[in-house]
């Protein structure tokens, strides 16, 4: 799958500058803990629209989160692709 997301623009620049893994892992968490579960893709592009980008290629980094226990994740036949959501620790 393409590459992830967590770069922010810089004033004057022509393109995302890559963020540190903690701040990426922040933007997802906070990303999918608003909008729900995420495929793969439909994180990249909600990224792409901030201009921001993940230190490693999008599936890579995301399962490295899983690993870490920062986000859930599963194949979607349905979707295509790995889906990824927070769990609720409000429930």
């Amino acid at each position: 799958m393409g590459l992830v997301i967590c770069r922010v623009m810089k004033a004057g620049s022509d393109g995302p500058v890559v963020m540190s893994g903690r701040e990426a892992e922040s933007f997802v968490v906070q990303l999918l803990a608003k909008q729900g579960p995420l495929s793969t893709m439909e994180v990249e592009k909600l990224a792409r629209k901030q201009h921001k980008r993940c230190p490693d290629q999008t599936v890579l980094f995301l399962t490295k989160m899983k690993k870490k226990g920062l986000i859930k994740g599963e194949v979607s036949y349905e979707r295509r692709g790995w889906v990824w959501w927070v769990e609720d620790h409000n429930q």
